[in-house]
């Protein structure tokens, strides 16, 4: 899609329209200036909508339907879209060389604006977070485009289109249009953009209506300020005419048939014969959508397989499921990106821009941060409850029913591996008085380590040796039993993780990286691994499995950068 300046014209476009300019105006024994010998009312018309860093003026193009208008009523315009600080500068420089010899000017700016107590701006497409230091070299002061305009006392007009759209501003500045100190002379407007257009082209270009008048007709949106009188009309002049100059300047557009020479014949007939013709030919052109051009910007940052991992793993971390971290854009992703981009008020295309991945790089850092102290803390928190019921259940002295209660609250707890040992020598201190009956029915419970096993020993035996240890480790294993499906879906989530050798080696690393017991980094996840994932999970608010998923690989990711 062709973006930019309309009168600027690149590499042999320029050379050939100067050429057919000299020769055609020769022909009919005009060579000369054409800003001197048709001196033209001028207008400036700029409307910014695919904001880079910013939210989109959707109807901001509008106003390029007023730039033909102004054209059709005899105008010299300085037109353009999407522009960048460097092209609006350019834009003003043009309109600026045409400006002395109008009688008449008129202005028109859509887009996003900001201000300060003292002035107002129109923000360039490429805008980053713009604040008072800087936007005066990024946009267009207002302030001094009314002193601009004043130079056509009574014959100047500036219009300023906007909606209330996000903006990520920096200090000392706000979104919309401030104050305006109106010079004498000029007539101000503001509206949105929609509006601004339509009476622009039906109200205020009408033939023989005047300023005020136009304005009693305009729509609600629209508000008039400055310089308000019906001694004022911004309606068509008389008719010029280009005669032999026109047609033969045409013929040579339609041999050139480019976007640059239609809009060339449109800046130097702007009442010619062909007005109708060259604006039909530019309205039939293929564009790019919205979505077509957001995609085609996207393609341009040529983002790597990493690259889009890294995106996704910190898209997941935000918490917007990518569905997969595999480096492919698929449907999961793009609505990641979707529902990231309207949440921050940027155009919700799926697709990315540099500066947004950057923004959620930022994001994802801060975030990661931000729960490791949170997880820090709940660490702290749990370990202190976890020494005060060390002691207050007696496990700390060594009783036995102390430390059966520590284990039951406390699974993994910081004395568990204690407590399990502890245990274990007083169950074995106790296997030497039991008879040998009961010796073989509580060593068949343990092997078998079911439900059935350890009642069917306390059936046999209920006041037996080991009644308290099969009584714990029923409640236990009641406890698992109450919780299969959702341990059963946790084994399946790991498993479709499916991680190799390596990965669980890499896991089992971080584990021992953030302090927790996770055993020799093997590959293997045994007990001690399934405790240190538990803990982990507990510690960042997770539901506690002791098994991998999507979401404890991101955090683990995360937290190991």
């Amino acid at each position: 899609m062709t973006r930019g300046v309309t009168t600027e014209f690149i590499g042999l476009g320029v050379l050939a329209l100067r050429i057919l300019s000299v020769v055609f105006l020769s022909f009919a024994g005009l060579v000369f200036s054409w800003s001197a010998t048709f001196a033209a009312d001028v207008a400036l018309v700029l409307g910014n909508r695919n904001y880079q860093r910013a939210s989109w003026m959707y109807d901001a193009p509008r106003v390029l339907n007023t730039a033909s208008a102004l054209r059709r009523a005899g105008y010299a315009v300085v037109s353009g879209r999407d522009l960048s600080a460097e092209q609006t500068r350019q834009a003003m420089e043009r309109y600026l060389l045409r400006l002395p010899e109008a009688e008449r000017t008129v202005i028109v700016l859509a887009g996003h604006f900001v201000y300060s107590e003292r002035d107002t701006w129109f923000v360039p497409v490429e805008a980053d977070r713009p604040d008072l230091g800087n936007i005066g070299y990024m946009g267009i002061s207002i302030g001094a485009l009314m002193d601009i305009a004043a130079q056509k006392t009574g014959g100047a007009a500036i219009f300023l289109a906007t909606v209330s759209r996000p903006i990520d501003l920096g200090l000392g500045l706000k979104s919309g249009i401030g104050a305006l100190n109106v010079p004498q002379g000029v007539f101000v407007a503001t509206g949105n953009p929609v509006d601004i257009d339509l009476t622009i082209r039906r109200d205020f270009l009408a033939q023989g209506v005047g300023v005020a008048a136009a304005l009693a007709q305009a729509p609600a949106s629209v508000k008039g300020q400055g310089f308000i009188s019906d001694l004022t009309a911004l309606s068509p002049a008389a008719d010029t005419g280009f005669g032999g100059a026109d047609d033969g300047y045409w013929q040579a557009v339609q041999d050139l048939n480019s976007e640059i020479a239609m809009r060339a014949y449109l800046d130097a007939f702007p009442r010619g014969n062909h007005v109708v013709e060259a604006q039909n030919w530019l309205d039939g052109q293929v564009r790019l959508t919205p979505l077509e051009q957001a995609k085609a910007d996207e393609d341009q940052l040529r983002l790597s397989r990493d690259e889009r991992r890294a995106i996704q793993q910190s898209l997941s971390l935000l918490g917007y499921d990518t569905h997969g971290i595999d480096g492919i854009f698929g449907r999961g992703t793009r609505a990641a990106i979707r529902n990231w981009q309207a949440a921050f008020g940027a155009n919700p295309t799926g697709f990315l821009l540099d500066s947004q991945i950057t923004r959620i790089g930022r994001q994802a850092e801060t975030k990661t941060a931000q729960l490791a102290e949170e997880a820090r803390k709940k660490q702290r928190a749990l370990e202190i409850a976890d020494r005060a019921y060390w002691q207050a259940s007696g496990a700390a002295s060594g009783d036995e029913r102390g430390l059966r209660r520590y284990l039951f609250r406390y699974p993994d707890g910081l004395f568990a591996d204690v407590a399990d040992a502890r245990l274990t020598a007083i169950e074995q201190a106790r296997l030497n008085t039991v008879s040998a009956l009961e010796r073989q029915s509580w060593d068949d419970a343990r092997s078998q380590n079911t439900i059935a096993s350890y009642q069917g020993y306390l059936d046999a035996f209920p006041n037996g040796s080991f009644a308290d240890e099969a009584k714990a480790r029923l409640k236990v294993l009641q406890k698992q039993a109450a919780k299969q499906a959702e341990i059963d879906a946790a084994k399946q989530a790991e498993a479709d993780l499916r991680l190799n050798g390596l990965g669980r080696i890499l896991v089992e690393q971080q584990l021992l990286s953030l302090g927790f017991k996770a055993g020799p980094p093997d590959g293997n996840f045994d007990k001690k691994t399934r405790r240190a994932i538990r803990k982990f999970q507990k510690t960042r608010g997770f539901p506690v499995t002791g098994y991998l998923n999507r979401q404890t690989v991101i955090r683990l990711i995360a937290e190991a950068n």
